[in-house]
């Protein structure tokens, strides 16, 4: 399986998504298969080349492919017909109205959100690890389509794709009481003497907080961590790993 799509977002001919899995790429261990990175200390030619192979067998551009130097951070960057696709902006979120150019986040636990306004016709992207979700990146994100697009928050779709979920996710007490600290108890289990966090919930109550419907948001049934061979996993390969996407763009 060389990705996985989503329902929701899949009976709209004008898009284009998907998320990758580590199938049907060229890198050797332990980035095998379909590293995207080129950050990983992967070989770069090879990452060039699983690029330009999942562009085929998704059929876009690889020249207009935008990706981000992702910063665990709160910035966001909206891609016009200005913007200088060559650069690799330093973001965690990215929007466009254009047609035709691709955008990517990649990851490897965290959480890759494709976000889609049917209505305004916007496409987004953002990577939200913990450091995003606790800063609010989806909700600063979808506040830049309103200010920018005039989005309307219920009309949204959005996808929350493969993550680690709450039943690998085991954070220190500083993140604990940070995330209680942020009203977040809620996504808290402690089991034993130890943590576990669900950034899944956090999102959920976020985008609850801002009006997104809720039978438009799409979680992944899949945690990382527990089906590290088919995803990339920071945490169950022991942070040696590559990293997969999820991609979006309008036809």
């Amino acid at each position: 399986m060389q990705s996985i799509r989503s329902s929701l977002l899949s009976p709209y001919a004008n898009l284009l998504h998907a998320f990758s899995t580590k199938a049907k790429g060229f890198s050797s261990r332990p980035f095998s298969q379909n590293n995207l990175a080129y950050h990983v200390m992967d070989n770069p030619q090879t990452v060039k080349k699983n690029h330009l192979h999942y562009s085929q067998y998704l059929d876009y551009d690889i020249n207009k492919l935008v990706y981000m130097n992702q910063v665990h951070g709160d910035d966001v960057k909206i891609i016009n017909k200005d913007s200088d696709l060559s650069l690799i902006p330093k973001c965690d979120a990215l929007i466009t109205q254009e047609k035709n150019i691709p955008l990517m986040v990649m990851v490897a636990d965290c959480i890759p959100v494709l976000i889609y306004d049917p209505i305004e016709n916007v496409i987004s992207v953002v990577h939200a690890g913990r450091a995003g979700i606790f800063n609010k990146i989806i909700p600063k994100t979808i506040k830049t389509m309103q200010e920018h697009f005039n989005t309307n928050p219920s009309e949204l779709i959005i996808v929350l794709g493969p993550s680690i979920r709450q039943c690998c996710y085991e954070v220190g007490s500083e993140v604990n009481d940070e995330a209680k600290n942020l009203e977040y108890s809620e996504a808290l289990h402690k089991q034993g003497e130890s943590y576990y966090l669900d950034l899944i919930a956090i999102a959920k109550k976020q985008l609850e907080e801002i009006g997104v419907n809720q039978n438009n948001i799409e979680i992944s049934a899949y945690c990382t961590s527990c089906h590290h061979e088919l995803f990339y996993s920071y945490r169950a390969e022991q942070n040696n790993t590559g990293r997969f996407s999820g991609l979006i763009m309008l036809k």
